[in-house]
């Protein structure tokens, strides 16, 4: 699996980004005048303009080397969108992207910390910890923040995964004010998918809200998603020539556009 690399700062890109959403609408027009219109859901697609500057030679040659193998607009690779959330469905725990063990319980409608009822209720009815995750189709290797509002009645202590053993925050102390729990992972691992989740100590009830992960050191404002979020697995770049300026010893910049089209 093929993608777009990842700079040594822990990020896709740098500011400035322009994305760019393009959808179409196809028009009929009847014989008594009117009109019926559809969406064309197979011309909607995504662009993204990165501008990079002070870029080291690694860095550049990590782009170069994946525009050489998909051999400029030709072939294909995953991006992971830096102004998105990676996750599918993140306040419907119902659907199936998400895996949730047998005896762990789940309800909708919970108010959550921004005062609407996007929330939901995850308590284990088990007597050993329970879990719930999602695999995203994105490479394990890549740092990830991975993000989520957590509340509990009943103060108790949260996991979550992928907790990277290099790191000290894989579990999280659960009170009764919504707290967000962040935690930044990179693992050792070489695989295409990586999971995230919770998991649940026997007895536990919590609130869960907003569950996010961004290919970034940090975490960025919660971006709710459906059936579409920020891993784009059929992209290509919008030119056959990949233009580089140097600026110095081991500095370079140069500007890089990205096209996708909208799956699901």
């Amino acid at each position: 699996m093929l993608y777009f690399p990842q700079l040594t700062t822990g990020s896709i890109s740098q500011f400035p980004v322009t994305r760019k959403n393009q959808r179409r609408t196809i028009t009929n027009i009847l014989p008594d005048g009117s009109d019926l219109r559809m969406e064309d859901s197979g011309a909607a697609q995504v662009t993204w303009d990165l501008t990079y500057t002070h870029l080291t030679s690694d860095e550049f040659a990590g782009i170069q080397q994946l525009f050489e193998a998909v051999e400029g607009r030709l072939g294909t690779f995953t991006f992971l969108d830096p102004t998105a959330n990676l996750l599918n469905w993140t306040e419907d725990f119902s659907q199936s992207n998400w895996t949730a063990d047998p005896l762990l319980q789940t309800g909708a409608n919970v108010q959550d910390p921004f005062g609407g009822t996007g929330a939901a209720q995850m308590t284990n009815t088990a007597q050993i910890p329970q879990q719930i995750r999602q695999t995203i189709a994105a490479p394990s290797s890549f740092r990830y923040c991975f993000s989520v509002y957590l509340r509990s009645e009943a103060p108790c202590m949260v996991a979550m995964i992928p907790a990277s053993q290099a790191e000290s925050q894989g579990s999280f102390a659960v009170g009764s004010t919504w707290t967000r729990a962040i935690t930044s992972v990179k693992l050792a691992s070489q695989q295409d998918g990586i999971t995230f989740g919770l998991e649940l100590p026997a007895g536990c009830s919590v609130a869960v809200f907003g569950p996010q992960v961004e290919a970034q050191l940090g975490a960025g404002s919660y971006k709710k998603t459906t059936n579409l979020a920020g891993v784009y697995t059929n992209s290509r770049f919008d030119s056959d020539a990949l233009a580089l300026t140097a600026t110095g010893p081991n500095q370079h910049s140069c500007t890089v556009r990205i096209k996708s089209c909208v799956e699901g």
